[in-house]
């Protein structure tokens, strides 16, 4: 599978696994147009995080291939389960 970190001012968010990167590449850039607005994201341990995105902030995405991880999928309905709880140096 492919990990993709999202850096938004500095700060870096490990996407969740299933992330469609085409969605929100477009909706960073609508983001951008519009002056700027909160942008929400689900990253690793099926977080959600709101990132404010405006002009004038540098945003880069980078992808790498990973091992694929059945307790990131992405699912916000279905919370993280600590009895799964993995170490975050594992996914880089």
């Amino acid at each position: 599978m492919r990990r993709t970190t999202l850096t938004v001012d500095g700060h870096s968010y490990l996407l969740a696994q299933g992330t469609q990167l085409g969605d929100l590449k477009t909706t960073v850039e609508d983001a951008v147009r519009t002056g700027g607005r909160f942008v929400d994201i689900t990253v690793v341990g099926k977080v959600a995080v709101s990132v404010l995105v405006s002009p004038g902030v540098p945003i880069v995405l980078t992808s790498r291939d990973v091992a694929d991880d059945s307790r990131d999928n992405g699912d916000l309905s279905r919370p993280f389960d600590d009895g799964m709880a993995w170490d975050i140096a594992e996914l880089y």
